[in-house]
This record gives structure tokens, sequence and C-alpha cells, in this order.
């Protein structure tokens, strides 16, 4: 049966508010931009208006396909404009202080290493960044992945071996309870050290090979290159608070679906801090500070 032009765009439009909220998170966790991850789901909605008729008996698994493709298509120029970046590029914070209210957050929910494996998954390739985004956080079996990205199973539970390896994480972590705790802790000892100006008691709570990757985007200032060990993250907290980096109130908020800090000044979000816990020491063993302010929109 062929539908009319109202008919067409009231189902494409049915179909958008329907899937749109997932679509963008799917986007969003590969590309690690929100902005990159609605034009992308745009661009879908916009061929699917284009098309002469539409007939999918399952609307869902096409469009998750069309999405995904249109990201490792946007993710071929990526490299190119994050070698041009000024100083460490990290993904786009989305920051909810109320997390009941956002259709995004009701997608990605609490996870532990929620902002942080956006961050690690820079360092795969877009295939395995698509694979592992699709079956790690979004549950979709191999058979399903194989026919999005038009690969067999093999070659997909390869590809999400080799992304499991280089995030270096595991889908089951034993100690959650434990993580969390140590995440509270950090987090009330960070605030409360920046607040007293005691910056080294906190140093206890960071790994031996702990980093600090700091994005200023080249509007603010920041540290161009990371930070590696807890004496020269401590020194240069301690350098940056002498200049007044630090004033202003903390609040707590989850971003990107994990737990992390805001510093506020004047009501504005001027810095959002997450930190990477460690699965097997329960310690810190990486900070993210965006400072970009047009990544802190969200």
């Amino acid at each position: 049966m062929c539908l009319t032009s109202n008919e067409m765009t009231l189902e494409v439009e049915q179909l958008y508010r329907e899937f749109k909220p997932l679509l963008t998170s799917i986007a969003y966790r590969m590309l690690g931009s929100m902005s990159e991850a609605e034009d992308a789901v745009q661009d879908v909605f916009v061929t699917v208006s284009k098309l002469d008729g539409i007939d999918i008996e399952h609307p869902k698994a096409y469009l998750v396909k069309l999405v995904t493709n249109r990201v490792l298509n946007l993710m071929k120029s990526a490299p190119r404009q994050r070698e041009s970046y000024p100083g460490q590029w990290l993904p786009e914070p989305v920051i909810e202080f109320d997390t009941e209210s956002m259709p995004l957050e009701s997608v990605i929910q609490h996870e532990q290493l929620g902002y942080a494996l956006l961050v690690l998954l820079q360092t795969c390739t877009p295939p395995e960044r698509a694979v592992f985004v699709l079956r790690e956080s979004f549950g979709y079996d191999y058979a399903e992945i194989a026919a999005m990205l038009d690969k067999s199973e093999a070659a997909c539970r390869k590809i999400f071996s080799r992304a499991s390896t280089k995030i270096g994480h595991s889908s089951v972590i034993e100690n959650e309870t434990s993580l969390d705790d140590s995440m509270n802790r950090f987090i009330q000892s960070f605030s409360q050290a920046t607040h007293t100006g005691r910056l080294d008691g906190f140093i206890h709570l960071l790994t031996d090979d702990a980093v600090l990757l700091t994005d200023g985007g080249g509007i603010v200032r920041s540290a161009l290159n990371p930070i590696m060990g807890p004496q020269r993250i401590i020194a240069f907290f301690d350098g940056i608070a002498k200049k007044g980096a630090f004033e202003g109130t903390w609040q707590p908020a989850s971003i990107s679906g994990q737990q992390g800090l805001l510093l506020m000044h004047n009501n504005q979000i001027v810095k959002a801090y997450v930190f990477e816990p460690d699965e097997h020491s329960n310690k810190i063993r990486a900070i993210y500070v965006v400072s970009n302010p047009e990544k802190l929109t969200r």
C-alpha cells in the first residue's frame, strides 16, 4: 500500500520521536560529541524522509544500522580534526543534575566508567568503537551487529576482543560496590582538598601511574600534554590553585552517566571533572578535566 505524502511525513515523525534518544545515545558514544551525534541522527531521518515510501519490518534495527554507518563515515575525518585541536581532545560531557528528567540519561543510566569509557574508546578504530558500543553498552548480539556492519559474526567477535584489550575493560565488574565507595571517597577528598588548599590530602588515592588530561580547546588555558604520576598531578593542581583556578563552588553531577564534579562560578559551569577508577586497586588512575566552554553547554 502506497502512503500519501502526509502519511509518510507522520510516519517519519513517529519514528523520530520513538527512536531519537536511542540513536543519539549510540552516535554520542561512538563520536564523543553530542552536537555531531545529533547531526548524524538528523541526517539519517532526512535520508529516511526522502525514501519513496517506507516499508520497514524492523524499524529499530534499520535505523540503528543507518546511524551506525553514518557515524562510521564521520569518524573517518575525526583523526584529521583532532590533529589540529589545541592540546588534549576530550569527549564532550553530557551534564545532568536530575538524571530522571533527561531522555539520553534514561538510555545511558548510571555506569561506573561512563565518561571514562568514552575517553578510552578514542584509542579504538571506528569499527572497534562501533562493535564495542553496540555490544557492551546496548546489548546487541553478534548476529545483529554483523548485519548492521555487513560483517561476519566471527569478525565482530574478533573486533570486540581487540577493542576490549585496548580499553582494558571487563564487561563484569565484580567489585562494583567497592568502586562506588572509592569514587565517592575520592570526590569528597578532592573537593575538600581544593577548598582547604591542602592538595596533597588525596594523593594516596591515586595510582602510581595516574594521569591527568585537560581540555581547554585553546579557549581556556590548560595543560597541552598529559601530566603523569601523582606527584606531578598534585604539583599541577597546586600551581593552578595559586592562580585562583578553584575559585567557585563544587557541584556533584552525572557526567555522561558517571559520577563527577562541576566547578561553578556565577551559576555557570567552568570545569567538569571526571575520575576513572582502577578496578583492582580501588584508586583513581585517570582524571579528566574539561574547561573548553564550547563543550560545557549540555
